[in-house]
């Protein structure tokens, strides 16, 4: 019941302080990005240049024209990447946000389980423009909207829920461990390689196809993949669904459950 209260609280804290969440996410945004030499090109040419690439590799080298599906490749493969692009960089981002941060851990009445949720926002400043990016590109290989686009925002709200709760666990961990943002980048690498991002998993069989879903990210890509192409529900998916949710839940109460045991600490040691 108090960790329970404790949630409602940090809801309630959001908004409240809507607006200073609001002025830290573009500070922290401009700062990123607006200080260097090209400034705000910057967010989108890595991205952009990642997904150029890897267009190029399978489309071009490769050749490969569609999957297994039916579906274009080049968009298909575009809003994956998108997709992964945002996890990776909220995760990376949350994780390295405390120490980036310490100044404001320091600060009697800051909450620090806002930090990691910064990081996260900024990411999703860039990915709303790629999203609106891979519907143009829907859009001129013949793939026109539909309701099941809406659903783009549902599983938007599953990446958000996922990535804070393991934000606020390796942020947490960070602190005391700096090697701990090594491992979570050691970890993505692994994970990328491991979710069908450029190839479909209906090449896996058996086993290797079960693992697969038991990734919480081969989830959110796979359904934004059929928001825009495969036109399915994500309650057609009920028992993927029901398994998501326990996972991207288990982390974010036990990501918070860690970071509210560690965060006393985090001004000694910062």
């Amino acid at each position: 019941m108090k960790y329970f209260k404790d949630l409602i609280s940090f809801f309630t804290l959001l908004v409240k302080q809507r607006y200073m969440i609001f002025q830290l996410t573009k500070r922290d945004f401009q700062s990123k990005y607006l200080a260097s030499y090209l400034g705000l090109p910057w967010a989108f040419i890595q991205p952009g240049v990642t997904i150029a690439v890897m267009w190029f590799v399978f489309s071009v080298g490769f050749k490969t024209s569609k999957v297994d599906t039916g579906v274009v490749f080049t968009p298909w493969l575009i809003i994956g990447m998108i997709a992964w692009n945002f996890i990776i960089e909220s995760i990376n981002g949350a994780t390295s946000s405390l120490i980036e941060y310490s100044f404001l851990i320091k600060k009697v009445y800051f909450r620090p389980s806002i930090i990691p949720l910064i990081k996260i926002l900024t990411a999703l400043i860039i990915h709303s423009f790629f999203i609106f990016i891979a519907m143009f590109f829907a859009i001129i290989y013949g793939y026109y909207p539909t309701l099941y686009w809406l659903q783009i925002f549902y599983y938007l709200l599953c990446s958000v829920v996922l990535v804070l709760g393991i934000g606020w666990l390796t942020s947490a961990l960070n602190v005391f461990v700096r090697d701990i943002g090594q491992a979570v980048g050691v970890v993505l690498q692994l994970l990328f390689w491991s979710t069908p991002i450029f190839w479909h998993f209906s090449i896996l069989e058996g086993n290797l196809r079960f693992l697969a879903y038991l990734n919480p990210v081969f989830y959110i890509i796979n359904g934004y993949r059929e928001s825009l192409f495969s036109q399915m529900w994500f309650f057609e998916h009920l028992r993927l669904t029901a398994y998501f949710w326990f996972v991207a839940l288990f982390f974010f109460v036990f990501g918070a459950l860690v970071f509210g045991r560690l965060k006393k600490h985090f001004a000694d040691v910062l």
